[in-house]
């Protein structure tokens, strides 16, 4: 009897050690599971998982002239926001930049004037301009003892302009508009870059320059006083700078075109209320100290829009043929110019911000600068 006592007691002891153990190794098989969940499975992850993959746009810009739309929506994380990714991709030329939108190597080109592209369209590039960028802001310079008076200065003096870049349509449209005869009044010397421009007047070989804003820090540097801005010439339909992208690429890919402006869009509403921080990021992204930098974006009559302003794209084209640079044959250019997106772009900032004053200006620029389009 003792000895089935002591095999009972015993039996009892081993059954408890066991049920200790399970135990503990349940227990430390929870928190085992539960470690792997914090590592692989946490609500954190599981957000980042559902989250959907950005559309990467590849976008063109100059260096020289910048792109603080672009630098304020990746900078203050817009884009992501909106879904897509903005890599950019220097180009000094607009030649070698739309070459390259035209074999489809970038997806979007922003600061290559509005001549330039519609030239390509001409020549058989199926490209559709669809918001805007930048707007006037192209100095003309010239020695500091010259005094301007309007148009009527450059009769009679050796004119430097770079062919084919805006400011040089912009200026001789507006003295053919004025009357005066382009090869009696003046003489012309073309260059085929705006920094041959600059040397020339800085040489003496020229009078007055037909300059660009990428070499406006450079006149100054030389000692070259401004006299006039572009946007003396073609107030308000002068148009620069137009994001462009290829027919089919938009088509293909809307949402990705309408999130793009949308964020320019806001890089815009940023940089109205907040320009000082737009200068700090002209001194990252352009390399400037600050001096130059504000003087840059705030002291050259730029006008930074993402409109399209088809009105003065259409105005532009119209110029171009004028002047011979173009030959449309049977083009329509209204079939390369998209507002559509824009328009949806900024009804939708408009009903998510339906109080924001910032949206309802916008909204009433649209009807005054696509008026043609709209009538």
């Amino acid at each position: 009897m003792r000895q089935k006592k002591i095999r009972f007691i015993t039996l009892t002891l081993v059954i408890f050690i066991l049920v200790g153990v399970m135990v503990g190794c349940s227990s430390k098989e929870t928190d085992k599971v539960k470690d792997d969940v914090q590592v692989t499975g946490t609500p954190e992850t599981s957000e980042k998982s559902d989250k959907k993959e950005l559309h990467k746009i590849n976008v063109a810009y100059n260096p020289g002239t910048g792109n603080i739309l672009g630098f304020i929506a990746i900078d203050k994380g817009i884009a992501t926001e909106e879904g897509i990714e903005i890599e950019l991709v220097p180009f000094s030329n607009s030649t070698d930049a739309l070459t390259a939108l035209q074999s489809k190597k970038i997806d979007v080109a922003v600061s290559f004037g509005t001549a330039a592209p519609l030239t390509y369209v001409t020549n058989g590039a199926d490209f559709t301009i669809f918001g805007g960028y930048l707007s006037g802001g192209m100095p003309v310079y010239a020695a500091s003892d010259l005094e301007y008076k309007g148009l009527e200065s450059f009769v009679g003096k050796k004119v430097a302009t770079a062919r084919m870049y805006t400011p040089d349509i912009v200026w001789q449209g507006a003295m053919m508009e004025a009357g005066y005869d382009l090869e009696k009044d003046v003489t012309i010397l073309e260059f085929k870059k705006p920094s041959e421009v600059l040397e020339a007047v800085k040489s003496g070989n020229a009078d007055i320059g037909i300059g660009t804003n990428s070499t406006y820090l450079q006149s100054l540097e030389a000692g070259l006083k401004t006299i006039a801005w572009s946007n003396d010439f073609w107030d308000p339909v002068h148009v620069c700078c137009r994001p462009v992208a290829n027919t089919t690429w938009i088509n293909e890919n809307r949402d990705a075109v309408k999130a793009f402006l949308r964020s320019y869009i806001r890089a815009e509403k940023v940089l109205s209320e907040d320009p000082e921080y737009a200068v700090q990021l002209n001194m990252k992204y352009l390399e400037l100290d600050e001096e130059n930098a504000r003087t840059m974006l705030l002291e050259t009559n730029q006008i930074f829009d993402t409109d399209p302003k088809s009105d003065g794209v259409r105005y532009m084209w119209d110029r171009l043929i004028d002047m011979k640079y173009i030959d449309p044959a049977d083009i329509d250019v209204n079939d390369h110019i998209n507002i559509k997106i824009y328009k949806e772009a900024l009804d939708e900032l408009t009903a998510e911000n339906p109080e924001d004053p910032f949206y309802k200006e916008l909204q009433e620029k649209f009807v005054n600068y696509n008026s043609e389009a709209l009538n």
